[in-house]
């Protein structure tokens, strides 16, 4: 099969609900065609899992930052042209949706376990066009109808 599968995370806590995801790479049909992170201190952790690139961090309090942030996003779509991108989340990989999804690929948003009573604000982005939303927790699931509970990450 030559599914090309994007799977990213911020650094932190996003990364290590990702990395829970990774463990089980084993089970997973493809292998990652590229691994993309925030931050090069994580790097480390990805690399055995393929290849990884760094996209840098932004936030909406930086907007000169977030605009670079995605057109390095646009870059590497355009560079590894995925057909499913897999995230954790954190606005930096919300970019690398958006032009994915553009760009026609399917894309699955775990939102963070940390969230409680609403999504990210990455998330309400994302969840707009996502193809699955993934909730951590079951009263959140409820109360969108397009967000699915399928268990928590860590």
């Amino acid at each position: 099969m030559n599914l090309r599968v994007l799977v990213g995370a911020s650094a932190g806590g996003h990364m290590n609900q990702l990395l829970k995801l990774l463990e089980n790479a084993a089970n997973w049909p493809v292998s990652p065609a590229c691994l993309i992170t925030t931050q090069p201190e994580v790097v480390s952790s990805l690399s055995k899992y393929g290849t990884v690139e760094v996209l840098g961090e932004c936030n909406r309090r930086n907007p000169v930052k977030s605009v670079l942030v995605s057109i390095h996003a646009l870059r590497l779509v355009l560079k590894y042209k995925p057909q499913v991108v897999i995230t954790t989340g954190s606005l930096p990989l919300a970019l690398v949706c958006l032009w994915a999804k553009l760009g026609g690929a399917r894309i699955v948003w775990i939102d963070s376990i940390a969230n409680i009573c609403k999504f990210s604000m990455s998330g309400r982005l994302t969840y707009v066009f996502a193809d699955l939303f993934l909730t951590q927790w079951p009263d959140l699931a409820k109360r969108f109808p397009k967000a699915e509970y399928a268990g928590e990450l860590l």
